[in-house]
């Protein structure tokens, strides 16, 4: 810029003195030497800052704005601290909550891969790829998270579902994907349902007699005398909640809740009154809020079964230009996670649980907790493996610091962490809800861990059952 600002009073320069040099000729002027400063220097000068004024206002009106900007980012972050510092303090002499679930199955999904692919994608540090397909204000190709798969199957959505917007079908798509990825598990939950309601709940078990697509299938005479005699744990419903972006609280169609309902009667032959389908929005503000209580409710229920998706995309044109006008360098990204959860108490036949999963709240010193919990921890500790999935923004400078504050005096190192944050687009809202499911596709072998320094005494840990199993042995 200083090369076109000089270069302009050069041109100006040389104009205005030929044309002050041919008009005194013409008028036979005698200058003196004010006047050959007034017009081959200052004029130049004025004239240059004038074609420019409306630049340079434009500048200063962008640094004031920046100014203020930082300074009212630096007392919200200095605020946060203080927040945060007043809750330790006061959550000091808090003993820990502790909240605890058995996991049935999970999944992943990411342009990386699918679980523990995406995992070691983001180890060997994979780049973003060039999008063909979404471009920039100029035109130009950008970098994005697509997940390719799903390009194969929207043909035939678009062909049916022209009224929603091409970010609307894709996380329908993710919402289907993630749902084939707990039939095994949704097989096993459905049978022990009907065979529940047979012995428990007679309205629901006349429900499956009299079900119009089953009736002399599954509930003829012979097998429904050896199902009815079956005792079994009640299993009363089925939760399906589908965590979605608050971008999409208006955008989402109203259609949707009954759709699943109707497929998951149809493909797993369970009578509506036992499915239950919840939408949840949710963005960077509230997840926390949102996901432990959804987990306090899971704890609660148990007679029910849940199962949690979570799923964000922005592959679309139309929204892309929307965030372009606010970065240039926005960075769009897809993805989708999913658990199946139930009580410790619940018991469902033939699915076997493949890990503990506890949230904790005010905990002082994770590394001493964990030490009860499992003799072995002591031995991950000393081994280089990754084994914590950190969820914050690794490229604010205080996030390193806090990290090594919180962490450092439980003896977990630097080496131990994993960042996932700069490999999940440019929404921030929600990055931490993938981050806490995502962890459960790292190394099942040990206790792993999914932490944020936005919420430095709560920590989400999955331990495998062996090592629960081994601790009960122990204990007796």
């Amino acid at each position: 810029m200083i090369k076109v600002l000089i270069s302009t009073i050069l041109a100006l320069f040389l104009i205005i003195s030929g044309l002050v040099v041919y008009y005194w000729r013409d008028v036979q002027y005698d200058p003196t030497g004010m006047d050959m400063l007034q017009f081959f220097i200052l004029l130049p000068l004025c004239v240059a800052l004038l074609l420019y004024s409306p630049w340079l206002i434009y500048k200063s009106i962008k640094a004031y704005q920046a100014r203020k900007a930082q300074k009212l980012e630096a007392a919200e972050s200095e605020e946060k601290r203080q927040q945060q510092q007043r809750e330790l303090e006061k959550n000091k002499d808090k003993p820990i909550e502790e909240l605890t679930l058995k996991v049935y199955s999970s999944a992943a999904i990411h342009s990386f891969g699918e679980n523990q692919h995406i995992i070691e994608a983001m180890q060997a540090f994979k780049s973003p790829e060039l999008d063909e397909s979404l471009v920039n204000h100029y035109g130009l190709p950008i970098l994005s998270y697509r997940i390719r798969s799903l390009d194969e199957l929207l043909p035939d959505t678009e062909e049916n579902d022209t009224l929603h917007s091409m970010r609307v079908q894709r996380i329908n798509l993710l919402i289907q994907q993630q749902m084939e990825q707990h039939s095994e598990s949704l097989y096993h939950i459905a049978t022990h349902l009907r065979k529940s309601a047979l012995f428990y709940d007679a309205e629901t078990a006349y429900e499956y007699r009299m079900h119009p697509d089953w009736n002399n299938e599954q509930f003829d005479k012979e097998s429904e005398e050896e199902t009815a005699v079956e005792q079994v744990s009640r299993l009363n419903k089925l939760n399906l909640h589908i965590l979605l972006p608050a971008t999409l609280i208006h955008l989402w169609p109203d259609a949707a809740q009954q759709q699943l309902i109707e497929q998951l009667e149809q493909q797993y032959e369970i009578v509506q009154s036992q499915i239950h389908i919840e939408f949840h929005y949710v963005d960077h503000s509230n997840i926390y809020s949102v996901w432990l209580n959804l987990l306090n409710d899971i704890e609660q229920q148990g007679e029910q079964v849940s199962l949690i998706i979570a799923v964000q995309s922005e592959i679309d044109q139309e929204w892309l230009d929307e965030q372009l006008w606010q970065s240039e360098q926005y960075l769009p990204g897809e993805y989708a996670a999913s658990v199946c959860l139930a009580s410790p108490e619940l018991i469902i036949k033939d699915l076997i649980e493949n890990r503990k999963f506890k949230a904790l709240k005010y905990v002082k010193n994770i590394s001493e907790y964990l030490h009860k919990q499992s003799p072995n921890f002591a031995d991950q500790l000393q081994q280089e493996a990754t084994f914590i999935l950190l969820l914050d923004d690794p490229l604010q400078i205080s996030t390193a610091k806090k990290v090594q504050q919180y962490l450092g005096m439980s003896g977990i190192d630097l080496h131990h962490g994993l960042y996932c944050y700069s490999y999940l687009g440019g929404a921030a809202g929600m990055k931490a809800l993938f981050g806490i499911l995502l962890c459960m596709q790292m190394n099942e072998d040990v206790i792993t861990l999914a932490y944020s320094v936005q919420h430095p005494q709560t920590f989400f840990a999955y331990e495998p059952v062996i090592m629960t199993e081994q601790l009960e042995q122990n204990a007796a």
